[in-house]
C-alpha cells in the first residue's frame, strides 16, 4: 500500500518550447502548517520543527528566484 504524503516545498526549472527557463517554486505557509498540525494532530511532536524546516526552504527558494536572474 502507497504511503500518504503532503507537498511542502517544490523547486522546479522548466525548459519551455520558446526555449526560455521557467524557475518556479512553491510551499506551504509554515505558519499555517504548525497550527493545522497542533489542532488537527496535537500528538504530533514534529510540528515546529517541521515549520522551522519550511521557512528554511522557502528562503532557499527565494534565493534561488533572486540569483537565476543571471543566468536566465
Amino acid at each position: 500500500m502507497a504511503q500518504k504524503k503532503a507537498k511542502l516545498f517544490s523547486l522546479e526549472a522548466n525548459l519551455l518550447t520558446s526555449g526560455n527557463v521557467e524557475i518556479l517554486w512553491d510551499g506551504v505557509d509554515p505558519d499555517d502548517f504548525e497550527r493545522e498540525m497542533n489542532l488537527g494532530m496535537p500528538e504530533y511532536e514534529g510540528s515546529h520543527s517541521v515549520a522551522s524546516l519550511i521557512r528554511y526552504l522557502r528562503t532557499i527558494g527565494d534565493e534561488v528566484m533572486d540569483k537565476s536572474r543571471t543566468y536566465v
